[in-house]
């Protein structure tokens, strides 16, 4: 605990000097750290970008916080590791708790994936007074919704979803009637770590002639299109057979690196399973005529030529590796990918590739991705004691995060400091993290008891142009179940208001 304390008030002076170099007219850029002190993130000019109010504490009270045990660095850190995301993660930490007089109490949630669901329910429908705020795999989570476990975070006092530490769309979208279940942003770095994109491989797009400064203006631009990538991925291929594609020998220009990537992709080029309509519900609109569009579209870029492959079957370690090592190894200009990989998979090749957002379907539209379903989303749940300690905690855990842990993670992903990077590769790496969507039938796959996904990867595999009348015959079925679920959580809303 005395080396927590002494870091927090290096971490203290820091940012009050930094506060002082602006009151006096200086820069106001990134606070420079001390001889010997780690500095892993960019110092925001403000410390906290919340409305929290200042002399807000809450005394030494404990703020007991479940998390899935696996994931726990995610958000708790005892002493870091001496790496830029534990420190920034540790940082940011230590401020919450000196900054509102509290003190985490992780609860860690052993098991896998849907049994961290299993355990805050059984808390919750046994009346415990055990969790304060609750975080779950999105995907799983969405189960808990329809048991009323969440608490609606746009009724509390302290959490302001408008703020840009929460993310935009699942604050307007994880809703039913203005009520918001959990959010996701930056309280916990497993958001960041599972979003979706693509990168693009420096050297091979130098050796074909391919300037990737042009394709970064052109994101800035809004002019990253699905025809453009096409374009530059059907200008890469070398190999003994095009009939034959080798990926131990070949180079390609797009690599689909597993099944999964479909589906982020097509969100990229407007394609929702759900989209909110005039009555404040939703309609399903998969598979209406954009979305026929766009699923032959990518079933025809990844058939029939020797440019563009992928792997549409479950991902093996093997699929994986070899696709992975084809692009690590400059044997492809494009590969699919999520933020972890770029500090885990792809680390070796250091800065031989730009990050790059998946593209848009046409200039009109917005720039959209997914974080996978795996991701942590933040809540509070219904028996909490105290909705207003929970609530402000969990916006300063938001706030905070969004100025140590974020720009920590950038620089470990990127392998480049936040503050150092260029202009471009900022405002890209913002893009990405900006865009990403919420689509009801891809986080709430398991509370429907429906997964569409495989309807589009399915159609690639097979080279199926029929998608249309395959999504058709279970339109009904989808409808259906969405308006089950839809009338069950407004029934909750009855049941327990808040």
């Amino acid at each position: 605990m005395k080396r927590k304390r002494i870091l927090l008030s290096l971490v203290c002076c820091g940012l009050l000097l930094s506060a002082c170099a602006r009151a006096g007219g200086g820069s106001g850029g990134t606070a420079t750290a001390g001889p010997g002190e780690s500095s892993p993130a960019q110092e925001s000019q403000d410390p906290w970008p919340d409305d929290l109010p200042a002399d807000l504490n809450f005394d030494g009270a404990e703020i007991r916080i479940a998390y899935p045990e696996s994931l726990s660095t995610d958000l708790f850190v005892d002493d870091p590791s001496g790496d830029v995301v534990s420190e920034g993660v540790y940082r940011a930490q230590m401020t919450v708790e000196e900054r509102l007089g509290v003190t985490y109490a992780p609860i860690l949630l052993s098991g896998v994936r849907n049994s961290y669901t299993a355990q805050i329910r059984t808390a919750f429908q046994s009346n415990s007074d055990v969790y304060d705020i609750i975080g779950d795999m999105i995907n799983f989570a969405t189960q808990n919704v329809t048991f009323g476990v969440y608490t609606d975070l746009a009724a509390t006092k302290y959490i302001d979803l408008s703020k840009p530490y929460w993310n935009q769309q699942m604050a307007n979208g994880f809703q039913v009637n203005g009520r918001v279940y959990a959010c996701s942003g930056d309280a916990n770095v497993s958001y960041l770590r599972q979003i979706q994109m693509m990168l693009c491989h420096t050297k091979v797009a130098s050796d074909y002639k391919i300037d990737t400064a042009e394709i970064q203006q052109a994101v800035l631009d809004g002019k990253w299109t699905a025809e453009m990538m096409k374009g530059y991925a059907m200008s890469v291929f070398s190999g003994a057979d095009p009939t034959s594609v080798n990926l131990d020998t070949d180079t390609v220009g797009l690599i689909c690196a597993e099944r999964d990537h479909v589906t982020p992709m097509a969100t990229a080029m407007n394609v929702m399973y759900y989209s909110p309509n005039d009555s404040g519900s939703y309609e399903l609109t998969f598979g209406n005529a954009h979305a026929v569009d766009v699923v032959q579209w990518l079933v025809t870029l990844f058939n029939g030529n020797e440019h563009c492959v992928g792997t549409f079957t479950a991902a093996t370690e093997e699929s994986l590796n070899r696709n992975h090592l084809a692009f690590s190894s400059g044997r492809a200009l494009f590969i699919t990918a999520c933020f972890d990989e770029t500090a885990s998979v792809y680390e070796n090749i250091g800065g031989d590739y730009i990050v790059l957002p998946y593209p848009k379907w046409s200039e009109e539209d917005a720039y959209a991705t997914l974080s996978r379903g795996t991701h942590i989303t933040s809540g509070i749940i219904r028996t909490c004691t105290d909705t207003d300690l929970a609530s402000a905690v969990l916006e300063a855990m938001a706030s905070t995060g969004s100025t140590y842990t974020t720009p920590a993670y950038f620089e470990e992903a990127m392998k480049i400091k936040y503050s150092d990077a260029s202009p471009e590769t900022r405002q890209i790496f913002d893009i990405i993290r900006e865009s990403v969507a919420f689509d009801w039938g891809y986080y709430m796959q398991y509370a429907l008891a429906q997964n569409a996904s495989p309807y589009i990867y399915n159609n690639i595999l097979n080279n199926d142009m029929g998608w249309s009348s395959a999504v058709k015959s279970k339109q009904m079925m989808m409808q259906r179940g969405f308006t089950v679920l839809f009338n069950k959580l407004t029934d909750l809303e009855n049941q327990y208001g808040n």
